[in-house]
């Protein structure tokens, strides 16, 4: 990895270029480099990159989503609607020659207070963190004391009020 400046995440533009990214996950790899900016054009998602000598080193989307209570911890839905509002962290990947340099936990902040931020505006009880693998689950849990869901062993939840303290808020 180059020894410039690390930029801050910022939302992706169309002029960004995509096509050298190469996380070592095909499925990341193709959705960045071929729906990105196309689900972002259209409202589906909101992709955040990172840079560094104006190369993308890494990238998370952000959606308003939804879970259902019977599939989070009975805690946490006790007292909220049957379809429980969260914003989703549906992807965060690094590129090959910038892991193992902290460019992910710096995402995955970011992408917290992001969250964090968007819940106050339009109401949402959680983060919720669809992970693709189990890797990406270990990473999750590494960085941040999540509620896992009993029926699906890749979806975490990371409830607004742990959110908050998470970011120091």
């Amino acid at each position: 990895m180059s020894s410039g400046i690390l930029q801050a995440p910022r939302k992706l533009e169309k002029s960004d270029n995509r096509a050298d990214f190469f996380s070592g996950a095909p499925d990341l790899d193709d959705w960045f480099h071929r729906y990105a900016w196309q689900n972002q054009r259209a409202n589906n998602s909101v992709t955040y990159i990172t840079t560094l000598d104006s190369r993308v080193v890494g990238y998370y989307a952000l959606a308003a989503a939804g879970v259902s209570a019977e599939s989070v911890d009975p805690d946490f839905a006790k007292h909220r609607p049957k379809d429980i509002p969260c914003v989703l962290l549906a992807r965060l990947a690094v590129d090959k020659r910038a892991q193992g340099k902290r460019v992910g936990v710096s995402l995955l902040q970011d992408a917290m207070r992001r969250a964090f931020t968007t819940s106050e505006s339009i109401g949402a009880a959680a983060l919720l963190i669809h992970c693709r693998d189990d890797n990406a689950r270990k990473f999750y849990m590494h960085h941040i004391d999540l509620l896992e869901s009993p029926l699906q062993p890749l979806q975490l939840l990371l409830p607004l009020k742990q959110l908050k303290l998470a970011i120091g808020k």
